[in-house]
């Protein structure tokens, strides 16, 4: 199994479970690339993962020796984590291969099609590609691939937010927050030229809400003192790591936090869509009913923010002013905010990582 960083390991972590429920005498050998996504693995599956290691480069002779090393009887890759070499060698020795929770955003699939026979034949070493929905399938048709290659399965990351919510400890982290009755508004995974927005928005709100306080997680957590060298203007701040006395924003510095804190926020900017990033996971807050923002860049995560708008438990921002507008909203009239359904929505697009895990295990028992 290769999940290359945290989103990606937390999606492979219900499939990984499933398959050893299934064929509990498998081992399973998980890489990485990135040192937060292997702290994830520690964390979430040490238990199910018999091996881990970094992925090798991908040249030929670094990848031969890997795989020699390993002898793996299939081989699963999360996403679109595709590395020619590797999957190549795989081929040249009859190893299966796949991918779970295939998504190709317009962006990437744009850039693509400039390299379509190139992709194509990537493509089709690969045994089965189980992507999230029908717009990744015809993605892939349209490149080339064999439809009979391609399976709609649905996304294993919503399996992840389902296991993840049901063991969550709230009463933990309720009380390292330690936030009393004051609302909490909560901007996640922010990139580079959000965080200024987010942090005017924060002003706006507080001169009609001075109790407010507000929860800064940067996608990327190195950022946090950055981040919390900005928000100095706008009240006392706090890192996550460092909590200490009365805070007004606090800036997690920590991977791992983001998910709970969507439960306890009144409401909730989802990052990576005011600037182009493609925008972040939506479901992650939409689970625990927590009303959401994002702005206008979400081609990765299109589908649910359409479905989310229609049900009315996510909004599209275009600036600071727009997301002020919104969060006063919410903490004007708490009641009329409708919380079950987004969370209903979720958990019906559950059961990919079962289906996913049926599917590896019928292609691995062919090949027998």
């Amino acid at each position: 199994m290769h999940a290359v960083s945290v989103g990606e390991v937390q999606a492979a972590v219900p499939l990984m479970r499933a398959f050893r429920k299934a064929q509990p005498e498998t081992e399973l050998f998980l890489t990485t690339i990135t040192a937060t996504g292997r702290a994830m693995a520690s964390r979430l599956a040490g238990d199910i993962v018999h091996r881990s290691a970094y992925y090798p480069w991908d040249a030929p002779r670094v990848v031969a020796r890997a795989i020699d090393s390993v002898s793996p009887a299939g081989f699963v890759t999360m996403e679109t984590e595709i590395w020619p070499n590797f999957v190549a060698e795989l081929a040249r020795r009859n190893i299966p291969a796949f991918i779970v929770n295939g998504r190709f955003s317009e962006r990437s699939f744009r850039k693509a099609l400039k390299q379509k026979r190139f992709w194509k034949d990537v493509l089709s070493l690969f045994t089965k590609i189980m992507v999230r929905d029908e717009t990744d399938a015809l993605r892939l048709s349209d490149l080339g691939v064999d439809k009979r290659k391609t399976l709609v399965t649905g996304d294993c990351k919503v399996d992840a937010l389902i296991e993840r919510a049901r063991n969550l400890d709230k009463d933990l982290l309720r009380t390292k927050l330690d936030a009393g009755s004051a609302p909490v508004l909560l901007a996640g995974s922010t990139h580079p030229g959000e965080d200024e927005c987010v942090l005017e928005a924060f002003g706006r709100v507080r001169r009609s809400f001075p109790e407010a306080r507000l929860v800064i997680a940067p996608r990327h957590p190195e950022r946090a003192r950055t981040v919390a060298g900005i928000a100095a203007e706008y009240g006392p701040v706090s890192l996550f790591s460092q909590m200490s006395g009365r805070w007004d924003i606090l800036v997690v510095d920590e991977i791992g936090w983001l998910f709970g804190l969507y439960e306890l926020a009144s409401s909730a900017f989802v990052g990576g869509s005011l600037v182009p990033r493609g925008g972040q996971n939506l479901l992650e807050a939409a689970i625990w009913g927590t009303p959401i923002q994002h702005g206008p860049f979400m081609d990765d995560f299109a589908r649910p923010a359409a479905d989310l708008a229609g049900l009315g438990a996510a909004t599209k921002v275009a600036d600071s002013r727009g997301l002020a507008d919104e969060w006063e909203r919410v903490l004007r009239d708490p009641q009329a905010v409708d919380r079950k359904s987004g969370a209903d929505y979720v958990k019906s697009l559950g059961g990919a990582s079962g289906i996913c895990s049926e599917t590896v295990r019928a292609n691995l028992k062919n090949r027998e």
